[in-house]
């Protein structure tokens, strides 16, 4: 499996499955219920009632994120005897200049969720390091260097090509 931002997973056999991104889709309605609550006077009724609003706001994208990685998650053990994720260093991830999109995908939520899955059904989970997966070719092992911009892996040496997620994905299963 290798998890990213604009597909939440990808594996290695081709198949995708995209991000949700619960908190970018509610942030309106976060928005709105924050200055709500801004806008009230402190230690009033209103401005609790506002407060409790704002709260199942949260509640709610934190529940469509629970959901949907249980659900991805208990689909991938069902489907693979032995799963391996990228061991990623999320808490460095998540001070960069993608922070926000780290957090609304919830990648360490969701492995250990799906570590959780995979234990429970006598399955084999495994954490692998994550350097080179996506600069290496899954065909021939060449490290053929890409920026992140550039979305297909092209191996000169073999002729592979296809999407860089799936060729990670290759790689850390391999």
């Amino acid at each position: 499996i290798d998890v990213g931002i604009t597909t939440f997973v990808a594996l290695s056999d081709g198949t995708f499955v995209d991000n949700p991104r619960p908190y970018e889709n509610a942030q309106r309605r976060l928005g709105t219920a924050q200055r709500t609550v801004a806008r009230r006077h402190r230690g009033s009724k209103r401005r609790r009632k506002a407060i409790a609003i704002l709260r199942r706001q949260h509640d709610q994208v934190h529940r469509v994120r629970l959901d949907f990685h249980h659900k991805t998650a208990r689909g991938i053990v069902q489907r693979f005897d032995s799963i391996a994720v990228e061991d990623l260093n999320i808490k460095g991830l998540a001070q960069m200049r993608l922070a926000k999109q780290v957090h609304d995908a919830g990648w360490a939520q969701f492995t250990g969720i799906l570590e959780s899955k995979a234990e429970s059904a006598a399955r084999e989970f495994f954490r692998v390091d994550p350097r080179g997966t996506s600069q290496e070719c899954s065909g021939c092992g060449e490290t053929v260097w890409k920026s992140l911009a550039v979305r297909i892996h092209e191996c000169p040496r073999c002729g592979v090509v296809e999407d860089r997620d799936v060729n990670a994905a290759k790689n850390v299963q391999r």
